[in-house]
């Protein structure tokens, strides 16, 4: 896993800069209307899934895990 605090970046821009990566997210802002996510600072990211929600531990505030690739049929887990 990869840690460190970032700039912060459109999902457009995570998507680019992290693919096929889970990402941590702090600070996120979402769109009120669709529950999207709209930009936030990338901590960590990893292409383990685990890895990234074991930084849950770590949480003081707001913050969102996203996968920025296409999650394979099967493969979604639900917490």
């Amino acid at each position: 896993m990869h840690v460190k605090m970032g700039e912060r970046l459109t999902l457009d821009d995570m998507i680019e800069k992290y693919p096929d990566q889970w990402l941590f997210i702090i600070d996120p802002i979402i769109n009120d209307e669709t529950s999207e996510l709209i930009s936030g600072i990338v901590t960590a990211h990893s292409d383990l899934r685990d890895d990234v929600y074991s930084e849950l531990r770590n949480l003081k505030g707001g913050a969102v895990i996203h996968y920025t690739g296409e999650i394979p049929e099967g493969r979604l887990c639900l917490l």
